[in-house]
């Protein structure tokens, strides 16, 4: 893991970050992506290394989902899950399995679903459909 980004550029990327976290619980979905991909834009490369860049790419796929923009989000998450601790990110994880799931790959679904869930338990699931904790009792993986 790389050494932290310097202050300057942590100060803006945490700036344009809270301005995508205000935009989007206000419901402005295509604000919050352009702040956050804005701040993306300032994570030096390569991305992948940074913590920064786990989140805004996770925060841009989360967008992404709520505006019904599975593929995209899907794309968005699996970068994410490529970034540094993206592959044990409950988050990351739910979300990959969700549009999975949504897309109607239910087998591709079931593995990060079940990482998800081993991670955090069932409350990943308390903000979700209960269609993605559903997959997982069809396959008898959890009570």
């Amino acid at each position: 893991m790389p050494d932290e980004l310097p202050d300057a550029v942590h100060a803006k990327i945490e700036a344009l970050s809270e301005r995508g976290n205000i935009a989007h619980d206000a419901g402005r979905i295509d604000d919050a992506i352009a702040a956050w991909e804005q701040a993306l834009a300032l994570v030096p490369q390569p991305q992948a290394i940074w913590d920064a860049a786990l989140w805004l790419h996770a925060s841009i796929a989360d967008a992404l989902r709520a505006k019904g923009d599975v593929t995209a989000a899907l794309q968005r998450f699996e970068v994410a899950g490529r970034c540094a601790d993206g592959a044990t990110n409950p988050f990351v994880l739910l979300g990959l399995g969700a549009c999975r799931l949504d897309l109607g790959h239910a087998d591709e679904a079931v593995d990060p679903l079940l990482r998800a869930y081993m991670l955090e338990g069932e409350d990943i699931f308390a903000d979700e459909d209960p269609k993605y904790l559903e997959l997982l009792r069809q396959h008898r993986l959890v009570d």
